[in-house]
């Protein structure tokens, strides 16, 4: 009789490891599934930002090249029309704005005072160019302000940088690692 209990106790055994197989198995596989499209949403969701970043960082570019290519017609003498330097510069500033509004999708915020030189730089130059300043100031002038606009977009980009280093959490590698300089006067 023994036998008989035994390979009854066996067989139940066996029946309930196959029916616990079966039902662990896919749950298991459920779950991997579902860890596999987590990583890949936040794969998709790092990419997203980074583009994101990316049309920030180019929107600055732009915005300072703008300014700059202003002052440099400044320093050389040449003539700047006001009215085009407000529609452009304006136009400039709010695609800088609306990109930098949009890394907020990602959790990322920019605050106001990331734009001040460019802010001020935007609002003072009409008011140099319709004379509001001495000739013999406006030379330290210009190059105050091209320098203050060199320094803040090197900081936000230092910022942009440690974000994206922790957005992928891995650091990037910088190719144009030289000193930083500020542009020529």
């Amino acid at each position: 009789m023994s036998n008989t209990i035994a390979g009854l106790v066996g067989g139940v055994l066996g029946a309930l490891l196959s029916a616990l197989a079966m039902f662990l198995g896919p749950l298991a596989h459920q779950r991997q599934i579902a860890r596999q499209e987590r990583e890949r949403g936040d794969r998709e969701s790092a990419r997203s930002q980074l583009q994101r970043v990316a049309r920030v960082r180019t929107a600055m570019r732009e915005w300072q090249d703008f300014l700059n290519d202003v002052l440099a017609d400044i320093e050389a003498g040449r003539s700047v029309e006001v009215e085009r330097f407000v529609s452009e510069s304006k136009a400039l500033r709010k695609e800088a704005r609306t990109a930098s509004d949009d890394l907020l999708g990602g959790g990322l915020w920019l605050g106001s005072l990331q734009f001040g030189a460019f802010d001020l730089v935007t609002r003072r130059l009409p008011d140099l160019l319709g004379g509001a300043f001495p000739d013999e100031v406006m030379p330290d002038l210009v190059h105050r302000w091209r320098e203050n606009l060199h320094s803040s977009r090197a900081e936000l980009n230092e910022k942009l940088l440690a974000y994206v280093d922790r957005l992928q959490d891995t650091p990037v590698d910088v190719i144009d690692s030289g000193p930083v300089r500020p542009p020529r006067a």
